[in-house]
């Protein structure tokens, strides 16, 4: 496992080590979710539900939500007693550097290194801000814990879902601490593919509006 220099480095290059960082656009802009159309191409990207955020520069970032891994925390970071009793399982959130330790988390004050996703929801990849969550093992349902991340250059992502990759999602807490890895992809395909009634509402990414 590399370090967090690494980690902030990337984190860097897409924008995102921004402290402070301004919630310029709504919710329901900057956040989304992403499912992958059966047939998907890609074998990284095949059944997966991905965690997608505009960046303030570049394309959107995000980590797949869906695929947990055998490896618990505990035994990525040895050696920290405040993760004895922690059974977190660490998740494959992508293909950019697999070695790097990404977390997303609830917070009710904004934390100094991290990028804004909605809500009170943060991802960042930062020590000083893992630290402080592992003080709080309470929070422990609050907290995913991500080795690599997805990430597109500009304008590629709206590209992927022109071809028909991609259904878009509105952002939905849920996905992210709550509803069960295994039976995620099937449940967000349904929605994806549900009649709808109700006009659409939401912003527009390449066309394809937010369902």
């Amino acid at each position: 496992m590399r370090g967090f220099t690494l980690t902030s480095m990337l984190l860097a290059t897409f924008g995102l080590c921004l402290t402070g960082l301004a919630h310029a656009q709504g919710d329901s802009e900057r956040a989304f979710l992403l499912v992958a159309k059966p047939g998907m191409l890609d074998p990284t990207f095949e059944e997966t539900v991905v965690l997608a955020v505009r960046s303030d520069e570049g394309g959107p970032i995000g980590v797949i939500l869906n695929r947990p891994s055998t490896v618990g925390l505990s035994a990525l970071l040895p050696g920290r007693p405040e993760l004895a009793k922690r059974r977190d399982l660490v998740f494959l959130g992508g293909p950019v550097d697999p070695e790097a330790l990404l977390f997303a988390f609830r917070s009710s004050s904004k934390p100094a290194k991290g990028l804004f996703v909605a809500d009170d929801i943060y991802i960042s990849g930062f020590s000083e801000v893992l630290a402080e969550l592992l003080k709080h093992p309470e929070d422990a349902d609050r907290q995913r814990f991500f080795t690599g991340f997805s990430g597109w250059a500009t304008g590629q992502l709206e590209d992927e879902i022109a071809q028909g990759g991609w259904y878009v999602l509105q952002f939905d807490a849920r996905a992210v601490f709550d509803m069960n890895p295994l039976t995620m992809y099937e449940e967000m395909l349904k929605r994806a593919t549900a009649p709808r009634i109700e006009a659409r509402r939401g912003f527009h990414l390449a066309g394809a509006a937010l369902r």
